[in-house]
């Protein structure tokens, strides 16, 4: 590796660890991963920061349960959850306190908890 090519590479890790250390100010919402499997979704409940947009990123990874949709109750939203194929479910800025959801049978449930 020359020098120029070492150069540009010390300079884009440094970079990159500035924007992790900064928040990465030109970042998308943050992003949740919530797996579908024989108990539920899991994690069932997450927390996250109050008054910021995030991205949920639902996998379902069994045919072993009910929970093939993704159903939130207060807005009415229903989401198929594929198996194996992950389903990105953007919530704005400004949710509830909590969001609660279920699987379409209202067996299986979860909450997203604003803090």
């Amino acid at each position: 590796m020359n020098r120029w090519t070492k150069w540009m590479c010390t300079t884009a890790a440094i970079a990159a660890l500035a924007g992790c250390a900064s928040g990465g100010g030109t970042q998308g919402p943050r992003e949740v991963r919530i797996a579908v499997t024989e108990n539920g979704f899991e994690p069932a409940t997450v927390e996250i920061p109050k008054n910021e947009a995030v991205t949920l990123l639902v996998t379902r990874k069994t045919d072993q349960t009910c929970a093939t949709e993704m159903v939130f109750a207060e807005t009415g939203q229903r989401y198929e959850l594929p198996k194996d194929q992950v389903v990105r479910i953007e919530l704005p800025a400004g949710q509830p306190d909590t969001l609660n959801y279920a699987c379409g049978m209202n067996m299986y449930k979860g909450a997203i908890v604003a803090k």
